[in-house]
């Protein structure tokens, strides 16, 4: 009889770290323990993952790399944003506002990063995206709009987002000097994240995350 027996990778896998840069063995996503911290990890077709659960120095262990690495031939372009944008101060008024889903996603015929507005059943403070299209499925970033003045994700976007790998993102005030919050969700897990780690922003649209870490760090 052959030893050669094929073992499946693990679901969830749980480690501890033997280098900065360990591959990521899980077939879904595995925690690390590090000497800075507990961080979940995880990797699909076009990035990889490494994330902090848990921030504290632990003596004797190797320090983990933290960020996203992209596996795409090119970048996202800050252009894009601008697009998605431009879409939605066009689609809906300042006066008759209403939440849009936007599909980020990577055309592999293509070779490029492009976008379609998802959004259903939506109203000034909630839509839903339409999960029958294909987009969907090839989702990489899921970004949604909201109602002026909402900054942060709310509970029923926590429900929603929830359980899926992919990165969410928020855009504020679309009328009005727009901002934006990016969160990756890895299962059961949504650390927010700059905005530098996914693409170039353009010029007019603030990263919320990136303002309020360099408040803290100088309070």
């Amino acid at each position: 009889m052959s030893s050669n027996l094929f073992v499946p990778p693990k679901l969830v896998g749980h480690r501890i770290a033997a280098s900065e840069n360990d591959p990521i063995e899980a077939a879904l996503y595995e925690y690390l323990l590090a000497g800075n911290g507990l961080f979940v990890r995880a990797r699909r077709r076009e990035f990889a993952v490494s994330l902090p659960v848990c921030t504290r120095k632990i003596v004797g262990l190797t320090n983990q790399t933290v960020g996203i690495w992209w596996t795409t031939r090119t970048k996202i372009r800050a252009s894009l944003w601008s697009e998605i944008l431009q879409h939605s101060q066009k689609t809906h008024t300042s006066s008759c506002f209403k939440e849009e889903v936007y599909l980020i996603y990577w055309d592999r015929l293509l070779g490029a990063w492009r976008w379609r507005a998802s959004g259903r059943d939506s109203n000034w403070a909630s839509t839903i995206a339409d999960d029958s299209l294909p987009e969907y499925v090839e989702c990489c970033i899921e970004l949604h709009t909201h109602p002026p003045g909402a900054l942060s994700f709310s509970a029923a976007d926590d429900r929603d987002e929830l359980g899926k790998f992919r990165i969410f993102a928020i855009l504020i005030d679309v009328h009005d000097k727009p901002k934006i919050r990016f969160r990756c969700g890895v299962y059961e897990h949504l650390v927010p994240i700059p905005a530098a780690w996914v693409s170039e922003m353009p010029d007019g649209i603030v990263d919320l995350n990136e303002i309020e870490a360099l408040v803290e760090m100088l309070s």
